[in-house]
């Protein structure tokens, strides 16, 4: 079943629902991407056509945050649970060494993406990390990513660009021989040690983007989407928009 917001869909599945979905992607023909939509995604959606299209051409969107799951119910939207992006890429992280499948990590400074991939492997003995790379390159750099996944061939692509750039990157390359791809945004941060993960109470009541900030000043900007996510979401309410 599928919710809508402001013309983003929406899975509605809870987290075991969306890894049951992913583990018959890799075994399924073709390219799959997962898309795991916050109220920051919302909000920019609202002013990129191209990021919009992207999210409702994805082959699962999952809602990621607590904000996100009460505003669905507030708009009379139907969704199972919050699917925290990092717990569903721990999740099939732990499915592709278990199933034996290989993964490819792209995004992040060098020293972070490097020390996740070594806490990775620590968490999960005998994962197939087949490649890794930061992600600041220019084109000539972007060519070389592309021809090195095209050898490699992961079935698991793990891009941490940040929103919205991730997900479209992810689509721009859907020809790559991967099975599944997904934007994990600053998810490497906190694997590789860099940036705490906030305290579970803080998980639950929807605070874990405060505790971020709070550990790392510099996304203090972002701040800005939860109120205009709120207004969208009051408006639509309200029937202004």
């Amino acid at each position: 079943m599928i919710s809508m917001m402001f013309g983003l869909k929406i899975d509605n599945v809870n987290r075991k629902e969306a890894l049951r979905y992913i583990e018959r992607f890799f075994v399924d023909d073709g390219f799959h991407y997962i898309v795991t939509l916050n109220p920051e995604g919302v909000v920019i959606a609202q002013r990129n056509r191209d990021f919009s299209s992207v999210i409702n051409s994805a082959d699962l969107v999952v809602a990621d945050g607590s904000w996100l799951v009460r505003a669905l119910r507030f708009l009379g939207e139907e969704i199972e649970e919050r699917v925290a992006g990092i717990d569903l890429l721990l999740d099939i992280l732990k499915l592709c060494r278990d199933r034996g499948f290989s993964v490819y990590l792209l995004g992040a400074r060098e020293e972070i993406i490097s020390s996740a991939k070594k806490r990775l492997e620590e968490m999960f003995p005998g994962i197939r990390i087949s490649g890794f790379h930061n992600g600041y390159f220019d084109t000539n750099e972007e060519k070389r990513i592309l021809d090195e996944i095209r050898l490699l061939k992961p079935d698991f692509l793990v891009v941490g660009l940040g929103m919205p750039r991730q997900e479209i990157w992810i689509n721009l390359h859907r020809d790559l021989p991967v099975k599944v791809a997904i934007g994990v945004g600053g998810s490497f941060d906190v694997i590789s040690g860099n940036i705490p993960r906030a305290p579970y109470w803080m998980q639950s009541i929807g605070l874990e983007w405060f505790y971020r900030v709070l550990k790392d000043p510099r996304r203090i900007r972002r701040l800005s989407f939860i109120p205009r996510f709120l207004l969208l979401v009051l408006k639509n309410k309200l029937g202004i928009v």
